[in-house]
């Protein structure tokens, strides 16, 4: 659906008071980030109809952030002589700022702008107030009104008959734009959507009405094609009447037409903007070309073609069916029932000179195959035998299998790069902060843990990488990044290891200790044999902490310890292991002597 239609979708689904004498009209101005769309809907109870719908493709939010850029270019040019064109990322980085700007006009009547080193190591600064700003941008405000004015113009009402104005869009929040409608419609405009997510909202309760999953409460949606479409048969324009438009501008849709030809070969139909004025510049006015049959008619003559082309739910234009109609005659009836009316309902036109009839709507279609049989029950001479025939379609503008191969290659590439650069990104920070922790904690945390030469050469490291990152190491890869990365912490691995273990071996000390407490408390009811060899296995590793402990004491904290809290839980692990299965012969006695009597039987 179109984004104005989900728009008036999520506005009207939820409101239950509209007047219940008659239509009320609302008018909603989108203005997004590089367009701008207004759209005339009526609304009743349940119901919803989308009246009209204007646009300017080239007006939106970043035009008026161009005009910021380009008052503060030409400033930055004569105050401090750098040439903000010339430098890609100095475009960027103030775009970015006079975005940001924009916002900040929207709620105050003046703004600073500062950035810092923009270009050629230049700190810029600005100054911009809310009226200078809209007279700048006045020929943009004044753009505002012109689909404003087309939009009412084609919904036929007048702006009194306008009950409210829906201001939404990324780009509607500058006061004059307000300022502009509310002189244009008469009265305020009005905020009760979310100006980012109510075309997504819309979209996604559309998506729930057609699914048979989801229940939603029931609301018809009768949207309208913005565009006028005709058919052309063999390069000549097909004819409705007065003008050869098929579907007209503000056509609802679902909708379906059927022509009817008087063929002898190929038909061959092209779908087209009948109007290429209401188009944006540049756009095409072909749509599609469909290829009809081959076919082949059971006489010499000319075979009746019906085409059933429809203007589907999702607006694409396409042809549905293609039947070959024939009469066909049943000897069975009686020659004196034939009714002389019957040439009257035929729907045949010459495709290239008559074709002012060629058009019959779905009823039209039922209506006659419904007329075989007569009132009384009696069986008419002729009857219509249709056979399918086979379409094929072309769509113009559509991208090939290679094209399309190609493109979803270079979106993967892109989606690849795009990654590799967030990815960059990330290890860059990384980078950054592991240089300011370290330095933090060299001289604090980790300083009586790392010698005078450790110090020194780690703190020249960091100091060396920090000037990498801001000049040559601005815009590097992530496996630079990681490559810096890794040789900072060979070098602060070991004293960081140091610290840490400290700790830990403190911790572990205390849980051996621990352990050779309880081992000797639980060896009171154990046999004699028992109790000595988990004392010998308790007094080991009580003497073997000790002497290691003596050993670590005597060495100076910056050097690599001799006792590593791993190793003492690896003896805490062996005696554990140890005693365990001592007392774990003591409690099972009875499986013990069983294995030795059968020892004994062998």
């Amino acid at each position: 659906m179109h984004d104005c239609a989900a728009t008036a979708l999520s506005y009207g689904i939820y409101k239950t008071d509209f007047s219940k004498t008659g239509p009320t009209y609302v008018a909603f101005v989108d203005i997004g980030h590089c367009d701008t769309q207004v759209s005339i809907v009526s609304f009743e109870a349940g119901h919803m109809r989308l009246l009209s719908h204007a646009f300017d493709s080239s007006l939106g939010g970043r035009d008026f952030d161009d005009v910021l850029f380009v008052y503060f270019a030409k400033q930055f040019k004569e105050l401090y002589n750098i040439d903000v064109y010339s430098n890609l990322r100095a475009s960027i980085r103030l775009r970015t700022a006079c975005e940001k700007l924009k916002k900040v006009l929207s709620a105050n009547a003046e703004a600073p702008l500062n950035i810092e080193c923009l270009m050629d190591e230049k700190d810029v600064k600005g100054f911009i107030k809310r009226e200078e700003f809209e007279r700048l941008a006045s020929g943009l405000l004044e753009r505002i009104s012109v689909p404003s004015r087309k939009a009412m113009a084609d919904a036929g009402l007048s702006v009194r008959k306008i009950h409210s104005v829906e201001l939404v869009g990324s780009g509607s929040r500058i006061p004059a734009i307000s300022k502009l409608l509310s002189s244009l419609y008469g009265k305020e405009p009005s905020r009760k959507l979310n100006s980012s997510e109510c075309v997504a909202r819309g979209c996604a309760l559309q998506c729930a009405m057609l699914s048979p999953v989801f229940r939603v409460r029931e609301y018809e949606v009768q949207d309208a094609f913005p565009f006028s479409i005709g058919f052309s048969l063999d390069g000549a324009q097909i004819s409705t009447g007065s003008n050869s438009i098929l579907f007209p501008k503000g056509q609802p849709f679902p909708s379906t037409k059927v022509l009817t030809f008087q063929r002898s070969n190929l038909l061959h139909v092209e779908a087209f903007y009948a109007n290429p004025n209401e188009l944006p510049a540049g756009v095409s006015t072909k749509i599609s070309s469909f290829t009809i049959g081959p076919f082949q008619a059971s006489s010499n003559e000319k075979a009746r073609i019906k085409v059933k082309v429809q203007l589907n739910l999702h607006g694409i234009v396409t042809v549905e069916s293609a039947m070959l109609v024939e009469d066909h005659i049943d000897d069975s009836a009686r020659r004196d029932n034939i009714h002389p009316q019957m040439d009257t309902t035929k729907m045949d036109s010459d495709s290239s000179t008559n074709v002012a009839n060629s058009d019959e709507d779905n009823t039209a279609v039922h209506s006659q195959s419904s007329n075989a049989t007569q009132g009384n029950g009696t069986l008419q001479d002729k009857a219509n035998q249709r056979f399918e025939i086979p379409v094929n379609e072309n769509t113009y503008g559509g991208m090939s299998k290679d094209e399309l191969s190609e493109a979803r290659e270079k979106e993967l590439h892109l989606a690849q790069h795009d990654k590799a650069v967030e990815q960059a990104k990330d290890q860059k920070n990384a980078l950054e902060s592991y240089v300011y922790e370290m330095r933090n904690k060299l001289f604090n945390t980790y300083r009586s843990f790392a010698s005078d030469m450790e110090r020194e050469g780690i703190s020249r490291s960091l100091q060396e990488t920090e000037e990498w990152l801001y000049e040559d190491g601005d815009d590097e890869t992530e496996n630079a990044y990681t490559a810096k990365m890794q040789d900072l912490k060979k070098m602060v691995d070991p004293v960081e290891n140091r610290y840490k273990d400290e700790e830990a071996r403190a911790q572990a000390t205390t849980d051996l200790l621990n352990s050779i407490v309880d081992h000797r408390m639980s060896m009171d009811s154990l046999p004699t044999e028992d109790r000595g060899l988990i004392t010998d296995e308790c007094n080991k590793a009580e003497q073997w902490l000790r002497e290691r402990i003596q050993q670590q004491d005597s060495l100076p904290k910056n050097a690599d310890p001799v006792l590593w809290s791993r190793d003492i839980k690896s003896r805490i692990e062996d005696l554990n292991s140890t005693c365990k299965q001592i007392l774990r012969r003591k409690s099972s006695p009875a499986n013990s002597d069983e294995s030795s009597g059968l020892d004994q039987q062998e």
